[in-house]
């Protein structure tokens, strides 16, 4: 058995396309949206879960796939979530927009992305407005971490608040960590928790710990973050082992391995941890 530390990564306005019930405990419903970047207005789409046999309006989270788009990591979370109550919006912020990890843009241009998911959730009377978290993905994590600057939720949320609660797999902190320190922004302070493998190819091994200790001595606050042995950048997407090229992996060599015993505790964990900062908030 694996060792698992525990320590306390358009405007276009909203558009319903459909809603469909696509089973017994969801439903789902298509939005379309724009970047709150008038400079860069680019035009994108998620897709709205909801739990189907319960009564709302729901806790939700903005869910952002790493750089390869929506996979079978969004399928992975998306039902325990719905079973705990807990609404899914789950945002392509790839199609149309860039092919791969030499081309993607950078992590700053996905942050008024988010925040206009924010705000189209935030608009529905199904979705609790007060109760609205975000989850990502390598990349997505990158960006959520973003948003929990309040630097940038001033810039972008003017005068609304911005996430209530963080969830971030692998979200690549070395790269963030340095910018963060250089911009002189404080967090929000809402809960974050971030997830990782020792082997992963971006550092996370080296660079989750050290960015808790920075968070606690420095700023005075608690990062909760998991840490699984052995496991690699991307351990919890379901397929064949593969190792590909990204400019920002160690060697621009990006290794991801399925590890099925990380990948369902940190399921578990995950849907705890939104409990306690959605669910029950």
């Amino acid at each position: 058995m694996k060792h698992v530390k525990r320590n306390g990564w358009l405007t276009l306005g909203f558009m319903v396309l459909a809603a469909t019930s696509i089973g017994a405990s969801q439903t789902q419903t298509r939005i379309n949206f724009s970047s709150l970047d008038t400079a860069h207005p680019y035009r994108v789409s998620g897709t709205l879960y909801l739990p189907e046999n319960a009564s709302g309006p729901f806790p939700a989270i903005v869910l952002i796939h790493g750089t390869t788009g929506v996979d079978q990591r969004n399928v992975l979370y998306r039902q325990p979530l719905l079973g705990a109550g807990i609404g899914v919006f789950e945002v392509d912020f790839k199609t149309g927009i860039y092919r791969g990890s030499t081309d993607r843009p950078k992590p700053d241009n996905f942050v008024p992305m988010a925040f206009a998911a924010l705000k189209e959730l935030r608009k529905l009377p199904t979705v609790d407005p007060n109760r609205i978290g975000i989850m990502g993905f390598s990349l997505g994590g990158n960006v959520a971490l973003r948003t929990a600057m309040e630097s940038n939720v001033q810039h972008w949320m003017a005068a609304d608040k911005g996430f209530v609660a963080y969830v971030m797999f692998y979200p690549v902190c070395d790269h963030f960590t340095k910018e963060f320190e250089g911009s002189g922004s404080q967090l929000t302070g809402g809960p974050m928790i971030i997830f990782y493998g020792t082997d992963d190819s971006f550092g996370e091994g080296k660079a989750v710990p050290g960015f808790k200790k920075l968070l606690a001595s420095k700023y005075n606050f608690q990062l909760i973050t998991v840490e699984y042995a052995g496991a690699t950048h991307g351990f919890n997407l379901d397929g064949p082992e593969m190792t590909l090229f990204d400019p920002a992996a160690k060697g621009m060599r990006a290794h991801i391995k399925w590890d099925p015993e990380a990948a369902h505790d940190s399921v578990t964990k995950t849907v705890a941890f939104l409990r306690d900062n959605l669910v029950a908030k």
